[in-house]
């Protein structure tokens, strides 16, 4: 059986949710602390675009197992 990889995906960022209490704040914060150590490793190229010069893609629809 194959594993759907946005489930996967989705699982994993309900882990870190639950790791940081479900607080909007402590998960951004995590988000953050991963981004600035990924940067200093040098092993992922970050752009920085500014939001103007950036199209807008109407988002693909979106399901979730709980909610089902």
């Amino acid at each position: 059986m194959e594993t759907d990889p946005l489930n996967e995906v989705r699982s994993i960022r309900r882990k870190i949710s639950e790791e940081c209490n479900d607080n909007p704040n402590k998960v951004f914060e995590f988000y953050l602390k991963h981004q600035e150590e990924s940067k200093r490793s040098g092993k992922y190229r970050f752009v920085n675009t500014p939001l103007e010069h950036v199209r807008a893609a109407p988002a693909p629809e979106q399901s979730d197992e709980r909610e089902r």
